[in-house]
């Protein structure tokens, strides 16, 4: 009975230190702050994916739009070509009738010295008082 005793006591012991050590690891501030410190890191870690789709998502996107641009400019381009040589067949760029200057020199207006000379028509000629800086008292 003796040796039974002792058995019953040697797994007791043995049973309570290792529940005694599950139960401080659950408990300890140490083990509280590790489960917190890595809830935190998990979910950090998914913003960081979620962040890192996001990105990709808009440089494809950015991607796509700019080669449809491009596309619509060469599109344009041609366009822009086809018609200059449809519609300018006839004139020769070198000749001294077609000169882009000459063309704006044509249509730009010039400023007569009469109309320069004459004062706004709000103007009303002779001067209000309102700027006076002569003194009253002046003898």
């Amino acid at each position: 009975m003796n040796e039974e005793l002792m058995l019953y006591l040697a797994i007791g012991a043995i049973v309570g230190a290792i529940l005694g050590v599950i139960i401080a690891s659950i408990l300890s501030p140490r083990a509280r702050r590790y489960n917190q410190v890595k809830r935190e890191l998990d979910a950090t870690k998914q913003e960081l994916i979620s962040q890192k789709q996001m990105i990709v998502k808009h440089f494809s996107h950015s991607a796509e739009l700019l080669d449809n641009m491009a596309k619509e400019f060469r599109t344009l381009y041609q366009h822009m070509a086809e018609n200059s040589n449809a519609l300018l067949a006839d004139i020769d760029p070198n000749s001294p009738e077609y000169s882009p200057l000459k063309i704006i020199k044509e249509k730009t207006p010039t400023v007569t010295a009469s109309i320069a000379e004459e004062p706004p028509k709000d103007y009303s000629g002779s001067p209000s008082g309102l700027l006076k800086t002569e003194s009253k008292n002046k003898n």
